[in-house]
């Protein structure tokens, strides 16, 4: 007999989103997202052992996909037509899950976390009780009553996880982790530094917490948090940091440096890494053929160093480390001179990219009602993508954390998150417009979302940000939406969010803009202070006034700095520019004559009939235009800093 049998591989505490996402370093994140895969693969391969092509959902390619450390990602729920008692298979897919488990702990612990036995039990008891495995099974009984069997199916497991099985709560006196405020640390009290501690002994401990533990000298870890910290996944031990991200364009401007002035470089990079390897002996990473770029950072150095921060022999050592570094940049800023270029430091801002595809519940219902095969059929289209988008991210120099089905997240550098958003929304719409197309639906869309924070934010923060930021798209009408949101450090955010084929558009040819200086550095702080001066609430009656003021002298403002000096931009580019602002800021083109369009609330507007060819450029408010000019004007000196022209300051 056929059973319809879904699996849903979890964690105890919470859910799994927040599992992933409690993480202080980008390599938690990163392992907590392959770990449930991993989790997940062993339940697929145990599955599709025992009951030969039943995968409907995932479906990969080829059965060597879910062989562990394979780098195709599996979801958290598995959905199979099975030919045996599901009770039974249930049983072989816990004890699957449970010995991978064991495996990727054993790894992590052993030889790499010094624990006494206590510790070790205690770690062990955490690891061991972080996964929750649930399953429920229908009979198959009517093949073409696919589409009823996985509803109920479906409402079976949501009705399995509200129920709960409470267990009695117990526990120490001790702090609980830093990190996600739930578990117990298992690192005893005693190896912290103390304030009464003398300066050498607070020193020793810090070190020693870093060579047992991985840990800060502040930081409190559960067992959890030690797996994540010092799992191997497939890709190895290392992930790089906010840090190494936000400075690629840098690491990339480097690279223009060749010949002898190649060899003096690398000669000054090494002496100050063997001046750090001696202030911290075997802490300084390697990633990826560079050390990681937080040491290109004088802010990191703290971290790097690995320093208690009531440390009196912090600034002693800081000085050294931060000398050291000067004198590597200044080797560099006489390479640059010498090479033609202009000095400059790495960018402090990087990019965390999530995806979702839309209206996807819709689709996936359609083609259930075609019967498993077709459901099938998307499953094995969205593993095609998620491979595709490995691929992609690498292209983009970034580094992806998770791409399940129609879920992606990853870190961008600044100089190619916009090229990489809209490479990953063209690849989701070709994955699936097969698909759709026979059924005479719209193929899904990609929503994007974007939070481009700084390297030393917290990811709890990133996370948030990048999260808002998706639901900003997915809440624009008809969602196919990109949302950007910048969060300066100690300032306010910028956000600005549109529709696909107009918002990249404009984005593209701002960025162009900004690149070539035709829009002047500081241009939107100048705007967005007339909008200050002249803003009134859209209740009051000289509300659509002010607004066509505001967009007259928004346009008057950017001419001036086009034109003045005389011969400062060639005419026709001047003229190109001008056509471009009169669209965004819906004011009729320079040779019609009326009235101008008025604006009904922020982001609406009456705009004036468009040529044909600037239909593809939607207008938006002026708030919103200085929204947008201020993160052109952040890619845009990114992509300078890594494709840097002779003679051009940053």
């Amino acid at each position: 007999m056929k059973y319809l049998f879904l699996v849903s591989i979890g964690v105890s505490a919470g859910s799994v989103q927040e599992f992933i996402a409690s993480a202080r370093r980008t390599r938690d994140l990163h392992f907590g997202s392959w770990f449930l895969s991993e989790l997940s693969r062993a339940a697929a391969y145990t599955i599709n052992h025992h009951n030969q092509k039943s995968l409907i959902f995932p479906a990969p390619e080829n059965m060597a996909q879910l062989q562990p450390d394979d780098s195709f990602m599996v979801a958290n729920r598995i959905l199979a037509l099975i030919e045996q008692d599901p009770g039974e298979l249930a049983v072989l897919v816990q004890e699957a899950v449970f010995q991978r488990l064991y495996r990727i702990r054993d790894t992590a612990y052993k030889g790499r976390i010094s624990l006494s036995a206590d510790q070790q039990a205690k770690a062990e008891k955490q690891i061991n009780d972080l996964v929750e495995l649930m399953w429920v099974a229908l009979p198959y009984d009517e093949p073409d009553d696919y589409p009823r069997i996985r509803k109920r199916v479906e409402a079976l497991m949501a009705t399995r996880k509200n129920t709960y099985d409470f267990q009695t709560v117990k526990g120490d006196y001790v702090p609980k982790s830093s990190i996600d405020g739930q578990l117990e640390s298992i690192i005893p009290e005693e190896e912290y530094p103390d304030r009464r501690d003398p300066d050498s002994e607070k020193l020793r401990k810090a070190r020693l917490l870093y060579e047992r533990y991985g840990a800060g000298p502040a930081e409190r870890l559960s067992g959890v948090d030690l797996l994540k910290r010092h799992g191997t996944t497939a890709s190895g031990t290392g992930f790089q940091s906010t840090s190494h991200i936000a400075a690629l364009p840098f690491l990339q401007r480097m690279e223009v440096i060749k010949g002898p002035g190649h060899e003096a470089l690398r000669s000054a990079w090494n002496t100050y890494v063997e001046t750090l390897r001696r202030l911290v002996p075997a802490q300084i990473t390697f990633i990826l053929g560079w050390y990681d770029a937080s040491l290109l950072f004088e802010e990191r150095l703290p971290e790097v160093l690995n320093l208690p921060p009531s440390d009196a022999l912090r600034n002693t050592t800081l000085q050294t480390a931060r000398q050291s570094l000067h004198e590597f940049y200044e080797e560099l800023d006489r390479q640059f001179r010498l090479s033609g270029f202009s000095s400059t430091r790495p960018s402090t801002y990087y990019a965390l990219l999530q995806a979702d595809g839309d209206s996807m519940g819709n689709l996936i219902d359609a083609l259930a009602e075609q019967g498993d095969k077709e459901h099938r059929k998307l499953s094995l289209a969205l593993s095609r993508f998620a491979e595709q988008v490995h691929g992609l991210v690498s292209k983009y120099q970034g580094a992806l954390v998770y791409a399940g089905g129609d879920d992606v997240l990853a870190f961008l550098p600044l100089h190619t998150v916009l090229a990489c958003a809209i490479d990953l929304k063209t690849h989701f719409y070709d994955a699936l417009k097969d698909l759709a197309e026979p059924l005479n639906r719209q193929p899904p869309t990609l929503s994007v979302g974007i939070a481009i924070v700084h390297h030393l934010d917290s990811l709890r923060q990133a996370r948030r940000l990048a999260h808002d930021a998706e639901q900003q798209a997915k809440r624009k009408d008809g969602k196919d939406a990109l949302a950007i949101t910048v969060s300066k450090r100690g300032g306010e955010d910028y956000q600005v969010v549109g529709k696909w084929g107009n918002i990249d558009v404009r984005f593209s040819q701002l960025v162009t803009y900004c690149h070539a200086a035709s829009i002047p550095v500081g241009m939107a702080y100048e705007l967005r202070d007339l909008v200050l001066r002249l803003s009134v609430p859209t209740t009051d009656p000289q509300y659509a006034t002010l607004q066509n003021v505001i967009r007259l002298d928004t346009l008057r403002i950017l001419l001036r700095k086009l034109t003045v000096p005389a011969g400062k931009l060639p005419p026709d580019q001047v003229k190109e520019i001008e056509a471009f602002l009169r669209v965004q800021l819906a004011l009729p083109p320079k040779e019609q004559k009326g009235k101008l369009s008025t604006f009904r609330g922020a982001g609406e507007a009456h705009p004036p009939e468009k040529k044909k060819d600037e239909q593809s450029i939607a207008q938006v408010s002026v708030e919103m235009f200085i929204n947008e000019l201020v993160i052109a004007q952040m890619l845009a000196e990114a992509e300078e800093l890594a494709q840097p022209r002779k003679g051009v300051k940053i």
